[in-house]
């Protein structure tokens, strides 16, 4: 059977934003100027001050607690994109998420066409162990940093947790009206991961066929946390790297990450076109304004 090309798929784009209302902005520019293939991008917001910036359709939402707001902008994205643009595929983007590259999302497609049981594309939440074992004052678990070292090349996932997720951050989803049922049928409570939740919930519908993985951002914690180059993705919550956390307070994070913030990732980036917002955070010179009072780490 013939896979359509993506750029004649039905593919919309859903953004969804609390307070980091400067990240969707530029999001919505890296995607409506500089991405090839023009896909309408729905945009679910629940920060109340929030106007229409250059999405195609933007669904306001009511505030809620974490868990249930991400999940209530999650869905009311997904609806919308299915409902006004009678969407086949959606790629969901947390705001804070910026995916630079469009043929990774592309690549992605056509797997998803290729496989029919398949419904969903996106890295588990996973975390890595070896960090930890390796600074820990126990010889056994210190000799397991040591196994996972050897067993890694061979393709090993040894010491990797929470492969029992998805990540909500970023995925892409066949927008089938089963998908979109068991969106709108999942609950959660304030304690719950919603990546769990997710996890849990397409497992019981499609099986584990259905789900396509994103190995280059395996594990995300705390390797590909706050950026995955293979696909092209970064989401650190710091505007610039005078903001960057230290090694102090975050051991984790790579030399990369701790140098890096939102405004360096921008300048790297060979962009054919800039918006107003890149240029406000590219131009600065105080970065105070930026995401307003949205958390700057976690």
């Amino acid at each position: 059977m013939a896979v359509p090309a993506p750029s004649i798929m039905q593919v919309v784009v859903c953004l969804t934003s609390f307070n980091r209302i400067d990240c969707a902005r530029i999001s919505m520019e890296i995607i409506k100027l500089n991405w090839a293939h023009k896909w309408p991008v729905v945009h679910a917001c629940s920060d109340a001050g929030y106007t229409r910036y250059i999405e195609d359709v933007l669904v306001k939402r009511e505030p809620r607690p974490l868990t249930a707001g991400a999940l209530d902008l999650l869905v009311a994205s997904v609806s919308a994109a299915v409902s006004r643009f009678h969407a086949e595929y959606v790629i969901h983007l947390e705001a804070d998420t910026w995916v630079f590259d469009q043929k990774v999302i592309q690549r992605y497609l056509e797997q998803l066409a290729e496989n029919p049981a398949a419904v969903i594309a996106a890295s588990s939440w996973s975390t890595d162990c070896v960090p930890a074992w390796k600074r820990s004052p126990l010889l056994g678990r210190r000799l397991r940093a040591r196994l996972a070292g050897v067993l890694r090349p061979f393709g090993s996932s040894y010491g990797v947790r929470e492969k029992k997720s998805l990540s909500t951050q970023f995925f892409i989803a066949r927008a089938t009206p089963e998908f979109l049922e068991m969106l709108s049928g999942l609950r959660v409570k304030d304690d719950h991961f919603l990546e769990k939740v997710l996890y849990t919930a397409v497992v019981e519908r499609f099986g584990t066929r259905g789900i396509v993985n994103m190995p280059e951002r395996e594990p995300v914690h705390p390797r590909f946390r706050h950026a995955c180059e293979p696909l092209s993705l970064f989401c650190q919550h710091w505007p610039s790297a005078e903001d960057a956390p230290s090694a102090k307070t975050h051991p984790d994070l790579t030399q990369d990450d701790r140098l890096r913030g939102k405004k360096e990732c921008l300048q790297a980036m060979p962009l054919m076109r800039h918006g107003p917002y890149m240029d406000k955070l590219l131009n600065s010179d105080n970065l105070a304004y930026y995401n307003g009072n949205a958390k700057r780490s976690g």
